[in-house]
């Protein structure tokens, strides 16, 4: 069943956008952390695929760009490597893309590769990831200024009207731009 109450998925992405922003990680309890921290980013983007679905989102929202850095992949990788990425990606080389909210949410939900990594005060910087496509060429770092923002927009997204029509080809429902 589709999404009919988008209040339920959008909730949870403000309350990790906040506990996200204030994390430190530190101290015994940090493998349980950091699984959290995996926990609260794999569903939080599943949860903004699975709206992208819906008409529960704005069109600005939909469309919505982020900045990722990413560096190039200098060797295969694969399962038994995979946690090796200064050995597998040029760290030292970084470019910079603009890509839409979909297709960070896949390099979240098919990550091969998912690195979190921290400031040295404890905090959340963000976090590495490639996805099972991408991981032969490029490591993308998505900052954790990135994650807040996508979160935080998506929760807050209540439109309050569209417009749509039937396309004639495909018989579905689709936004149509004012």
């Amino acid at each position: 069943m589709m999404i009919s109450e988008s209040h339920y998925w959008k909730k949870p992405l403000l309350r990790a956008a906040t506990w996200l922003e204030r994390l430190r990680i530190e101290g015994t309890n940090e493998e349980r952390i950091l699984v959290r921290v995996e926990r609260e980013l794999f569903v939080g983007f599943y949860a903004i695929r699975k709206l992208l679905d819906t008409f529960k989102m704005s069109p600005s929202t939909r469309t919505m760009m982020l900045e990722m850095v990413w560096s190039p992949c200098i060797k295969t990788v694969d399962y038994m490597n995979a946690h090796r990425i200064g050995e597998l990606f040029d760290l030292d080389v970084t470019h910079t893309e603009q890509r839409d909210l979909a297709f960070v949410c896949n390099q979240f939900i098919h990550s091969y590769i998912f690195v979190p990594v921290q400031h040295a005060d404890g905090a959340l910087a963000g976090a590495y990831v490639a996805s099972d496509k991408a991981r032969n060429e490029k490591l993308y770092f998505v900052e954790l200024a990135q994650i807040l923002a996508a979160f935080r927009t998506v929760g807050r997204d209540y439109p309050t009207q569209q417009h749509m029509r039937r396309n004639e080809r495909t018989e579905q429902w689709e936004e149509v731009a004012e």
